[in-house]
C-alpha cells in the first residue's frame, strides 16, 4: 500500500511538471518582429529635399547585393508626395523590400531645412521601425546632388559619413544630435535645436559648422570657430577640443597658438529686471599649449600675459556667436528654458520668440592655461 501511495504520488508530480512546460511554452514569446536580411534591401543613410508640385525627393545610400556587384553602394532617388509615398515608390525599383531601421544618416537638403522640418520627419517618429539614432544633419545644396557627389568622389566614404559628424562632435564643432534628440528640443519653446553643417568641397564632404534653428526652421549657419565657442557656450565639449587663435596684432605663422581645452567651467546667470532680460553666460577654460612656436612659456609673466591675451581674443569671438545667434532667432544657450523655470510670470506675458532677440546677452571667457608645455 505504501508503495502503491508512492507511486501516484510521482505520478501526479509528472503530470503537473508537465502541464506547467506547456502553459510555460505558450506563453513563451517567439520572434514575432524576426526580419530576414535576405528578405530586405538595407538603406544605411537618405537625403531628404524639395521637388517640383511640393513633392518631396527622397535619395537613399543602399548597398548593391547583385552577384557581380557585390560590396558597392547604389545611389537611388525618388519623388512622392511625401516621404513614405517616396519609399513606396523606391520599393518598385528594387527586388526586396526597403528597410530604413539601420539607416546612420539622415540628410536635409537646406531649402527643406529653412521649411518646418517636422513635416519631412514626422513619418520617422511614427514608424517603430525608424533608426532614430541615425545621425541628422543640413547639407548645402541639395541632399541629392550632395550625395551623388560623395558617391564620385569617395564610393567608400559615403557609407561612413555618420562616422564624419561623430569625429567632428568628438572635436566640438557640433554637438551630440541624432533624430531622436531633436524631437524634444525642437518642441521646446525656451530652447533651439543646432545641428551639423555639411558642404561638398574638393576632396569630398566636411563639416563647415552647424546649423541655427528656430523651433523648426533653420535660420542661420556658424562657421568651425565659432561653431566650437557656441558649443562651449551651450556647456556642451567633446572628449578632445583644439583652438587655434592670433596671439599679437602680425600676420605670421609664429603668431598663432593651438590650444587643447583640458576642463570648462560654465555658467548662465538669467536676470529680469524693468522687463528686460540679462544673461550673462560666464566661460572658464582650463587649457595646455598644444603649439607655439614663440615659446617663451618658462616665464610666468609672459604665461599671464598670454592668458589674458587669450581670454580677451575668446571673448570677442563668444559676443560675434551670440550676435549670430539672437539674428538667426536662435535661443541655443536654453536661456529660454532659465525664464520659463524662474521668471514663469514674465514668460507668460512675452513671446519668446520676438523677444529673444532683444535681451542683452553679455559673454565672459577667462582662460586659464595649465600645462605651458610638456617639457616645462
Amino acid at each position: 500500500m505504501h508503495v502503491q501511495d508512492k507511486g501516484e504520488g510521482c505520478l501526479r508530480k509528472k503530470i503537473v511538471l508537465t502541464v506547467l512546460v506547456v502553459l510555460l511554452a505558450l506563453l513563451t514569446t517567439g520572434c514575432w518582429d524576426l526580419t530576414l536580411l535576405k528578405e530586405v534591401r538595407l538603406v544605411l543613410g537618405t537625403g531628404l529635399d524639395e521637388a517640383p508640385e511640393g513633392k518631396t525627393l527622397v535619395t537613399y545610400v543602399i548597398p548593391d547585393i547583385s552577384l557581380n556587384k557585390k560590396n558597392t553602394i547604389q545611389v537611388i532617388s525618388t519623388t512622392g508626395k511625401n516621404v513614405r509615398d517616396a519609399r513606396i515608390h523606391l520599393a518598385k525599383l528594387l527586388t526586396a523590400v526597403p528597410d530604413g531601421s539601420k539607416s546612420r544618416y539622415l540628410l536635409l537638403g537646406e531649402r527643406v531645412a529653412r521649411k518646418k522640418i517636422y513635416t519631412y520627419l514626422d513619418v520617422l517618429y511614427r514608424d517603430p521601425k525608424s533608426a532614430l539614432n541615425a545621425k541628422i544633419a543640413v547639407v548645402k545644396g541639395r541632399s541629392s546632388d550632395f550625395l551623388l557627389e560623395e558617391h564620385k568622389k569617395k564610393q567608400g566614404a559615403i557609407v561612413n559619413m555618420d562616422k564624419q559628424i561623430v569625429s567632428a562632435e568628438a572635436a566640438s564643432i557640433v554637438p551630440k544630435v541624432h533624430v531622436q534628440a531633436i524631437c524634444t528640443t525642437m518642441f521646446d519653446p525656451g530652447q533651439d535645436v543646432i545641428m551639423p553643417y555639411l558642404e561638398m568641397g574638393k576632396n569630398g564632404a566636411s563639416v563647415k559648422g552647424v546649423a541655427l534653428f528656430n523651433s523648426q526652421t533653420m535660420t542661420g549657419t556658424l562657421d568651425t570657430m565659432h561653431s566650437i565657442i557656441c558649443n562651449l557656450l551651450a556647456d556642451h565639449m567633446g572628449k578632445r577640443t583644439i583652438i587655434t587663435l592670433q596671439t599679437t596684432n602680425g600676420k605670421n605663422l609664429n603668431d598663432e597658438m593651438t590650444l587643447h581645452i583640458l576642463k570648462r567651467l560654465r555658467k548662465l546667470d538669467v536676470q529680469v529686471k524693468k522687463n528686460h532680460v540679462y544673461a550673462n553666460v560666464s566661460l572658464l577654460l582650463h587649457v595646455g599649449i598644444e603649439e607655439f612656436p614663440i615659446d617663451h612659456l618658462t616665464e610666468t609673466k609672459r604665461v599671464a600675459e598670454l592668458a589674458a591675451l587669450l581670454s580677451k581674443e575668446l571673448t570677442t569671438h563668444a559676443n560675434d556667436v551670440i550676435a549670430k545667434l539672437q539674428k538667426a532667432n536662435c535661443d541655443a544657450l536654453g536661456i529660454g528654458r532659465q525664464i520659463i523655470a524662474y521668471h514663469h510670470d514674465y514668460w507668460k506675458k512675452v513671446s519668446w520668440s520676438k523677444t529673444y532677440p532683444t535681451i542683452t546677452i553679455e559673454p565672459t571667457v577667462k582662460v586659464e592655461i595649465s600645462r605651458p608645455g610638456i617639457i616645462f
